[in-house]
């Protein structure tokens, strides 16, 4: 079934200015590739977390990323946490694969702006999304885990360095 967003999922804004993270326990989920650390939390849940600014600048939409984040983390402010409202209905980590590798059609299309280009919330409330029976999720998640399992084993076999 197709659904739209911000009707199976609540869409948080986050509250951190990266720059202004006191280090500490939590994760505090960034924008880029890799995540700093916060004295607090702002969630405590499993989410799916979007960029709401280009990861380019320079007036070009781009998104390099989808993240998938779960347990108690802060998070930038230039980024939002799209949670599910019921996982019976859609799982977080599916929802992560689905936005991640549909992300230019979905939501790269959807940015706005000249020289700060942006996501509005409301344009993500708006995707939809294919969402099938929670069985065949759970099987998309699986097959997903095994592939970066393959990746990772790629990866040592062939060294980058």
């Amino acid at each position: 079934m197709k659904y739209r967003l911000g009707d199976i999922c609540t869409i948080t804004k986050g509250e951190t200015g990266i720059m202004k993270a006191i280090p500490g326990a939590y994760t505090m989920v960034a924008l880029g590739e890799a995540d700093k650390t916060h004295n607090e939390f702002q969630f405590d849940t499993k989410a799916v977390i979007i960029p709401l600014v280009s990861s380019t600048g320079h007036g070009h939409a781009s998104m390099k990323r989808v993240k998938y984040q779960e347990g108690k983390f802060a998070l930038g402010s230039i980024l939002c946490a799209v949670i599910p409202k019921d996982e019976n209905i859609v799982l977080a980590k599916y929802l992560h694969i689905y936005l991640h590798w549909n992300r230019e059609e979905l939501l790269v299309s959807q940015m706005k702006g000249m020289a700060n280009v942006s996501l509005p919330m409301n344009k993500i409330a708006d995707v939809l999304v294919t969402v099938p029976g929670v069985e065949k999720q759970q099987e998309i998640i699986d097959l997903e885990v095994q592939l970066v399992e393959k990746e990772l084993a790629v990866e040592k076999l062939y060294p980058t360095n």
